[in-house]
């Protein structure tokens, strides 16, 4: 039950500490990709842990808080309304990942 949780969250801390330190070392590309990818990791935490064979369910509250974390990088740690995008983004594509699944077990998903 916590393996998936924990892949996906070793995951999320390795890109975002490497993250900062491609910023620190102005190294513009790297630090865009990988900002891409936890930006992409984070809308679609549903469908990673699904996919790591986790419970979708798990990634309710911390998918708002995540969101919330990466609309203040993009508005440039400043209070925006932009932030509310992304967390309503983030919530709308969880709902239809997690309506999407409904039906789907891990093993049917995979199983060609």
């Amino acid at each position: 039950m916590w393996r998936p949780i924990l892949i996906y969250s070793a995951v999320f801390t390795v890109l975002f500490v490497s993250h900062i330190i491609a910023a620190a070392k102005d190294l513009q590309l790297i630090f865009q990709v990988i900002a891409a990818l936890i930006t992409i990791q984070t809308l679609f935490a549903g469908l990673i842990l699904h996919l790591l064979r986790g419970n979708i369910l798990h990634v309710r509250g911390p998918v708002v808080v995540l969101s919330a974390g990466l609309g203040w990088a993009y508005a440039g740690m400043e209070a925006s309304w932009n932030i509310l995008l992304w967390v309503v983004s983030a919530i709308m594509i969880h709902i239809l990942t997690e309506r999407g699944l409904k039906y789907v077990t891990p093993v049917d998903a995979t199983d060609g």
